[in-house]
């Protein structure tokens, strides 16, 4: 579904603009292409104020954007009709820049960095799974950005914006024609603001911005009927972390603690000790961190921890296309991209050292995400027929490995509020992922009308591709053995709880130190593959129905404690899915209406949770692999011009889906959706978790706009107001386990269903003003300043905390730009 912006290509018959795509790796009109697409040109990004995938949540149907229970703002991480990121696993929606995969995170599910959405020429998001033409592996779906090409004219524009939280954003792009075959496209840009999160114990605001990107693409002809082109760019971030807002705590979990501590005679874990020189058998100090956080609001925040957040990306790549013949075309791919993140986050909120990641100074040195990520992909594109069948086929190999050692610092249950965190005290995790992936694809369109007029416009469309991928990965990881009650000079490993002498007074461990360490590695293997008719009865009128297999490789768990999980296994998805798309005239007005509808049997689905093991008494974390779900929805797109210089359109989409089944063998008896009173709240090592919802998805999304084009005299230039607001639903982060503690019932974790939000964006332009080549825009997001959740801890019944990320306030500003050249 292509929504409505600024002209890429327009029909004079219906009176609608329209984007141009590359959906199926050429050039096609969107409302030709029989698959779900959204796209959105840079001009409609401009005026909904979308500078990175955030924006995008609640613009297109079925897709939410949230940390999802990661204690990062910069992760934002893309679900289409609930298939998304897996803990530690593939993306179950790859961003793209270029037609070539971002890097990938493994300690945060992020892909790419800062300065992305900078000088675009369109942002498409393809719904389904894609695995047949593009080149990572989906069940969910695809975002695809597409930088501006350089072009053959002497060009370009300088852009300075000014908004509340003083931010300050700045962009220049200059177009330089060197010669009739080479042309060259610089981008810059910048942009600061203050946190919009005080934190009054370190006087640091968090959710602040601070970035610089840089982008060159070359484009050149030597011969004719060769074109190559050659983007490079950098992005680098530095910021003082996110301001996450502590909720609850857990008392009883944090009682059971203490009573476990004392046991380890170690008195500085006893959360709320029934004995002592300070009894607090009521949790007391906890209770008061949390009725402190509620005087101070969700703005302000107390935080032990001095959070920061740096991220640093770049890569080159290069397309070259080669006309071989009339009708077939060979081009190749080839990109390499680095990935390096480093964070530290108070994931309990709180001064208490409870549950906080990148404790020491040596986090702010060490990433916890480097990798390298190198790709090739050969495809030849051809027509025959009478250009009645067109056709690619191809391959593609990516590998991502990492730059770097990668440390995990961090600290779980570690402290009494207000008790100083210390080396001493932090547990390490030194990790290394290797992902490799090789792929064979062929996918052709044929329409009938080659053999028959009267057959002309029926389309038959098939696709094969077939995947290897082999994921190989290491895990050393270690907490401090008086954590165990064994003594402070040695250390605990994580994974079987073996107690080692410690390599060296800082507490760190080496790939040499024994009896930590341990590997994963897995291979897989799979078809994809799309069948699919589309028919055009009549102009402007497309009906289509298809059929496609998805695949997304497992992956190698770097937090296990327990052998059972220190891999998992593939995820599959059947897609079924039929819609139509239609342009004509009511009363002779030009209206828009796209709707399409989808059936997805998903098997062998990846969810991570909490794990234990009860023998070395270690906590880490599995993704399992053994779920199955149904999924349907309906997705609707319409547009309507009542009037001249009047647009009104919107979509929405709504989505149901349920487990069909979701058991797992527990290395403890554990609750299940069967544990209920009636039962005596019965544990068992086989769990049943169909009742749970889903998560990742939002059973509905609407986004309504309205765009008006003010009549002005030619010499004073375009005058338009841009109004949307967008819905989503509430919806499930995380909670794939039961718990109970005295004197309570079994609980799911407490915020694990986001509440709905709703946010209200606008923007007037004026273009050209006064016949200048200056712009001028004022914009505002979130004018209603509504609070709203993105993300929730989902640790209360591990760790004993639960915490949120809160969405961004009213922003809003002015921006000048000032166009130049031709």
């Amino acid at each position: 579904m292509a929504q409505e912006q600024a002209p890429q290509a327009s029909s004079a018959q219906t009176g609608m603009d329209e984007i141009i795509v590359t959906a199926q790796r050429r050039e096609e009109r969107s409302q030709t292409v029989p698959i779900t697409i959204t796209a959105v040109s840079s001009e409609g990004l401009r005026e909904r104020s979308i500078n990175n995938l955030q924006g995008l949540q609640s613009q297109v149907p079925s897709l939410t954007i949230a940390p999802n229970g990661q204690a990062n703002r910069d992760v934002m991480s893309p679900s289409i009709r609930g298939q998304g990121a897996s803990f530690q696993g593939s993306p179950g929606v790859v961003v793209y820049l270029n037609e070539v995969p971002l890097p990938i995170g493994l300690s945060l599910s992020q892909q790419g960095g800062p300065g992305n959405f900078v000088d675009l020429q369109n942002v498409q998001v393809l719904s389904g799974a894609q695995g047949t033409l593009f080149g990572r592996n989906t069940t969910g779906g695809a975002v695809l950005l597409t930088t501006a090409r350089p072009t053959d004219k002497l060009e370009g524009h300088l852009s300075g914006a000014f908004g509340n939280y003083n931010m300050t954003e700045f962009e220049g792009v200059l177009n330089l024609p060197v010669s009739d075959t080479l042309r060259i496209r610089l981008v810059g840009a910048s942009r600061d603001r203050d946190g919009y999160t005080q934190d009054v114990h370190w006087n640091k605001d968090r959710d602040n911005e601070h970035w610089r990107m840089g982008r060159i693409g070359v484009e050149w002809e030597p011969l004719a009927g060769v074109t190559n082109y050659t983007m490079a760019y950098y992005g680098y971030s530095s910021t003082n972390g996110t301001g996450i807002v502590p909720i609850a705590f857990n008392y009883p979990l944090l009682q059971s603690f203490s009573a476990a501590a004392a046991a380890f005679n170690r008195p500085t874990l006893n959360f709320c000790p029934t004995g002592g020189a300070n009894p607090d058998p009521n949790c007391n100090s906890f209770r008061q961190l949390i009725a402190d956080q509620q005087k101070r609001g969700i703005r302000k925040v107390a935080h032990g921890l001095d959070d920061f957040a740096k991220v640093e990306t770049w890569g080159v790549s290069n397309s070259t296309d080669i006309e071989l013949t009339d009708g077939l075309k060979l081009r190749n791919i080839i990109s390499y991209a680095s990935l390096k993140s480093s964070y530290a986050s108070d994931q309990d909120g709180t001064i208490s050292n409870l549950n906080d990641t990148g404790v020491t100074s040596l986090s702010r040195t060490a990433p916890k995400d480097d990798f390298n990520l190198f790709t090739e992909e050969l495809q030849f594109q051809g027509e025959a027929l009478d250009e009645k069948l067109t056709y690619a086929v191809g391959g593609f190999y990516s590998k991502q490995t990492p730059g770097d050692t990668m440390h995990y610092y961090g600290t779980t249950v570690c402290a009494l509020p207000g008790e100083a965190g210390s080396l001493r005290c932090a547990g390490d995790r030194i990790v290394s992922v290797t992902n490799e992936s090789k792929a064979l694809f062929a996918q052709a369109t044929l329409d009938f009308g080659a053999f028959s007029p009267a057959l002309d416009r029926l389309r038959l469309t098939g696709g094969y591709r077939y995947t290897w991928d082999q994921i190989d990965g290491s895990s050393i990881g270690f907490n401090p053995a008086v954590y165990s009650g064994t003594g402070a000079d040695n250390v605990t490993c994580a994974f079987n709880g073996a107690t080692v002498a410690r390599a060296n007074a800082g507490n760190s461990i080496t790939a040499a130190t024994p009896g930590c360490r341990y590997e994963g590695h897995l291979k897989s293997s799979a078809p994809n593959w799309t069948i699919g008719l589309d028919y055009r009865p009549i102009d402007n009128l497309m009906i289509y129905g298809k059929v496609s297999r998805g695949y997304k490789a497992g992956g190698f768990n770097a937090y296990a404690v327990n052998l059972a999980f220190t891999q998992f296994g593939p995820e599959y998805v059947t897609d079924w899915e039929a819609g139509f798309k239609s342009d004509f005239k009511v009363a002779g007005r030009p209206v828009r209406l796209n709707v399409n509808g989808f059936n997805m049997d998903y098997n062998q689905i990846q969810r991570g949770l909490a794990d234990f093991n009860p023998t070395t008494r270690q906590s880490g974390a599995a993704t399992l692999s053994t779920a199955k779900a149904v999924i349907r929805g309906v997705e609707v797109d319409a547009m309507i011009k009542p009037v001249d210089g009047l647009e009104i359109g919107g979509n929405y989409s709504h989505t149901d889906a349920h487990y069909k089944s979701f058991t797992y063998a527990a290395p403890q008896p554990v609750f299940d959706c069967n544990s209920t009173a009636a039962n005596n709240f019965a544990r068992t090592s086989t769990p049943d978790l169909r009742c749970i919802p889903l998560q990742y998805l939002a059973p509905n999304i609407y986004s309504i706009y309205g765009r008006v084009t003010l009549p002005t005299p030619d010499n004073v230039g375009n005058v338009s107001l841009f109004v949307s607001y967008a819905w989503t639903s509430s919806r499930q982060q995380a909670g794939n386990q039961l718990e109970k503690f005295p004197g309570s019932n079994v609980t799911w974790e407490p915020g694990s269903k986001l509440p709905s939000f709703g946010l209200l964006t606008a923007s007037l332009d004026w273009k050209k003003a006064l016949g200048t080549g200056l712009d001028v825009s004022v914009f505002g997001t979130n004018l209603l300043n509504k609070q709203y959740f993105i993300s929730n801890s989902g640790v209360f019944n591990q760790v004993g905390s639960q915490s949120q990320i809160f969405g961004e306030p009213r922003m809003y500003g002015i921006r000048l730009r000032y166009n130049f050249g031709n």
